[in-house]
Order: C-alpha cells, then structure tokens, then sequence
C-alpha cells in the first residue's frame, strides 16, 4: 500500500511540474549572454549557424576536458574493478 502511495504521489509531482513550468517560459534567465551571442556570435565565430558556432568555439574546450573527464573516470573504474587473479 505504501508503494502505491508513493508511486501516486510521485506521479502527481511530476505531472505537477510539467504544467508549471511553462507557464514560467515568458520570462528570460539569461537574457545577457543571448544578447550577447546574438549580437557577436557572427563576427566572433564566422559561421552562419550560430548553435554550431557556440559549441566549437565557445564551448569546445569545456567539451575537451568533459571528454577528458569522463575517460579519466571510465580507467578508473575499469583498474579498480579489475580482479587480481593472484589474491584469489
């Protein structure tokens, strides 16, 4: 019974704030860095497409090291999870 409480009010939460949240899409956040990117992306980047331009110039060293990131992580995991046949 508990479950199915749970899983109700779980449900409803979410369902909840799927109708909320766009009522909230009329206001800006970031307002500065769209002004921004809308006004210099071109010059700055070159390219027409300023959603590519934004992520291989603006953002291409965070993805870099992300990538870097997650390979340290995924070694890590990988020499930690590795059976030592000789302690067995």
């Amino acid at each position: 019974m508990v479950r199915v409480k749970s899983f109700f009010t779980i449900s409803f939460l979410i369902i909840f704030m799927f109708i909320i949240n766009p009522m909230n899409m009329d206001t800006d956040y970031n307002k500065a860095s769209y002004d921004y990117y809308v006004e210099n992306g071109l010059e700055e980047v070159g390219s027409n497409n300023l959603v590519t331009g934004i992520y291989l110039d603006y953002r291409l060293f965070d993805s870099i090291f992300e990538a870097a990131i997650l390979f340290v992580a995924v070694s890590g995991v990988l020499f930690m999870g590795r059976k030592d046949e000789s302690s067995l």
